[in-house]
């Protein structure tokens, strides 16, 4: 079974919970630094950056050191915190998270892992800028620029996957971790 630590506010956290029972796999609040030590994948969520800020910067300097060890995914303000300019510079490109008054929503076409288009919630706006040629754009969208990315084991979406009805981005990002698990043990 995987094991999948989570850093945002309790509501989501929750969604996320459920999504991750559904799929067989354990999802809990990381809290500790060591708690690093036994996690397959690392989830950060959340709609503004003070849902995550606080408990990041405190174990920021641990996720850093350990990042290798574990797939990461980030989600909406989430995905902002792993910009270079931001937090825990993981992804070779910057991130801006722009406050939203309401939610948006735009259809989404992501022919790696869905069949037909999806509606997706934005709230906040996430841009991912300045991005390195090692960063793939798996969705780009007219209006939003590139709305999922990944560089190696890290996936990053600009929207809330969460309240997607459409959750296969979650099935690709677990099979993304149970590889680098698998590969680990051997």
């Amino acid at each position: 079974m995987l094991s999948i630590g989570m850093i945002g506010p309790p509501l989501l956290l929750q969604q996320n919970r459920r999504i991750f029972q559904q799929r067989d796999t354990e999802a809990f609040p990381l809290r500790t630094a060591q708690q690093l030590q036994k996690i397959d994948g690392l989830l950060i969520t959340g709609c503004r950056p003070e849902d995550y800020a606080c408990q990041l910067y405190r174990l920021r300097t641990s996720i850093k050191c350990c990042a290798d060890s574990f797939a990461l995914f980030g989600i909406a303000a989430g995905a902002a915190a792993l910009g270079q300019n931001q937090l825990l510079p993981l992804l070779n490109c910057r991130t801006y998270c722009q406050k939203a008054s309401a939610f948006t929503t735009s259809l989404l076409d992501v022919p790696c892992f869905q069949k037909s288009r999806f509606a997706a919630f934005f709230q906040p706006k996430i841009c991912f800028a300045d991005l390195a040629p090692s960063l793939g754009i798996l969705c780009h969208h007219p209006l939003h620029g590139p709305v999922i990315i990944r560089q190696g084991d890290i996936l990053a979406c600009s929207y809330l996957a969460e309240w997607t009805e459409q959750q296969e981005i979650y099935q690709y990002w677990l099979e993304m971790v149970e590889t680098l698990k698998n590969s680990r043990e051997i």
